[in-house]
């Protein structure tokens, strides 16, 4: 994770319920997803290239970009609500901005505005080829706050 002199590390417990969060069963787990940094509001997530994240030309593939950064910039969001509340994602926009060939992605959010009932937050996402990082896609979204353990809506 990059290093700001602003970043503040989190409260050990914040730490291991968000890891918790973050562990159970679900896409990111699947496919082999790793949280590699939080502090408060801000918050990395590196994936591992394999087939079960690939599209037919061998690069990352784009719903997997925009999921990496749809979790980046929510647990980004997490590191500041939780653990009274959490967050749901209302709408997010992402330009790919370059082919994802490479062995990792990295996905660094950030939250750019946090109030009551809405977060607003970023994330570029890194492809590794070589050692050498490449931004191949930005995203932008907007969270609602929910009260953690909020039951889940069937509509």
């Amino acid at each position: 994770m990059s290093n700001e002199t602003t970043a503040k590390p989190l409260d050990h417990t914040l730490a291991l319920s968000l890891l918790e969060s973050f562990n159970r069963p679900g896409a990111l787990i699947s496919w082999n997803a790793r949280l590699t940094g939080m502090t408060l509001g801000a918050c990395e997530i590196t994936l591992p290239m394999s087939q079960m994240v690939n599209q037919q030309h061998g690069y990352f593939h784009g719903g997997v970009i925009g999921t990496m950064a749809d979790a980046a910039g929510g647990y980004a969001a997490n590191t500041l609500l939780m653990p009274v509340s959490e967050c749901l994602t209302a709408e997010y926009k992402i330009n790919f901005v370059a082919p994802a060939i490479g062995d990792t992605l990295i996905a660094r959010g950030k939250v750019l505005k946090a109030g009551k009932t809405l977060v607003v937050s970023s994330a570029d996402v890194f492809v590794v080829n070589q050692g050498i990082e490449k931004l191949c896609a930005i995203m932008q979204q907007t969270l609602f706050v929910i009260p953690k353990g909020s039951p889940k809506v069937s509509d």
